[in-house]
């Protein structure tokens, strides 16, 4: 298969909004490469069917208006170059390595023999598939450091919008005993499912494809939502139903400017803010269904 990587070539300061933009664009994981001359080239990868190219020129169009918003995007070019299978993986290796994302909580891809730390190290083995993310991206750390935070054994998720499925599997090695993971997109459930596979858990993980939470009448504990805002609104009212008396809600993918929206649509629907954490330009939210004593 030929793959298409595209290339933004921007500075520190520009990161989280470069990358938010290449996020709205379909990408769903991104390689950092700091240059000797400083320049920084955030790279993602599409394929072939996904037409990027035609979608460039957008691209450069909301990377120039970042000056508008007060940003500098230093160099502030897209670039596109073709790549065959082999050629991604020689190219996606070079950048993704383990990394410890929380207190217990430590991303490895595949192709690393890594080696624990500590005995209380839980290792999530991931081989990214191009596109479908590498666990390390701000909006996924946040989901994994509120999970660990408030995660208890034995309790029941559903995973909405799993894409490598880096979220459950975390969750699995934290204690929870039941999961249910979720796509829409054909190719993220096949990587879902191979990751799951991967880190040994097929059969405690079920992973298949829906839209948000349409037809699922499951009660659960603790629903994630890692989406950007357009998915998560309306996912909340639809929460509702499937959270048992008290159930929480962890949501990420907000950049700063929603917020405030997703905030106020968690409270129109009888949620209960516990926390809102900030990495670069991300917030992560959780929160629990109001409880008749509140």
């Amino acid at each position: 298969m030929e793959w298409t990587e595209i290339s933004v070539l921007t500075n520190d300061e520009s990161q989280d909004a470069v990358i938010n933009i290449l996020m709205e664009f379909g990408s769903l994981g991104v390689e950092l490469d700091s240059r000797d001359d400083g320049v920084l080239s955030i790279n993602s990868y599409f394929p072939e069917d996904f037409d990027i190219k035609s979608k460039v020129p957008a691209i450069q169009e909301r990377v120039d208006q970042l000056k508008e918003f007060g940003l500098n995007p230093g160099m502030g070019k897209v670039i596109t170059k073709d790549l065959n299978d082999d050629k991604w993986n020689t190219e996606w290796e070079k950048y993704y390595h383990a990394k410890r994302i929380t207190k217990f909580l430590t991303i490895s891809p595949v192709w690393e023999d890594y080696k624990k730390e500590s005995d209380d190290e839980l290792v999530i083995k991931l081989d990214p598939k191009k596109a479908f993310g590498t666990g390390v991206h701000p909006t996924t750390v946040l989901c994994l450091q509120a999970i660990e935070n408030i995660i208890r054994e034995g309790q029941s998720i559903l995973d909405i919008g799993t894409g490598s499925g880096v979220l459950s599997i975390g969750a699995k090695l934290l204690g929870a005993a039941y999961i249910e993971a979720y796509d829409y997109d054909d190719d993220a459930v096949t990587s879902a499912k191979q990751n799951v596979a991967l880190n040994g858990f097929s059969e405690d993980i079920k992973v298949g494809k829906n839209s948000l939470l349409d037809g699922i009448t499951k009660k659960v504990d603790i629903i994630f939502a890692n989406m950007l805002p357009e998915a998560v609104l309306p996912l909340i009212p639809q929460a509702v139903n499937n959270l048992n008396p008290g159930g929480q809600i962890i949501i990420s993918g907000i950049i700063k400017e929603k917020l405030d929206i997703t905030n106020q649509t968690l409270k129109d629907n009888d949620f209960v803010i516990d926390q809102v954490s900030m990495l670069g330009d991300w917030c992560g939210i959780t929160a629990h269904l109001r409880r008749d004593d509140e």
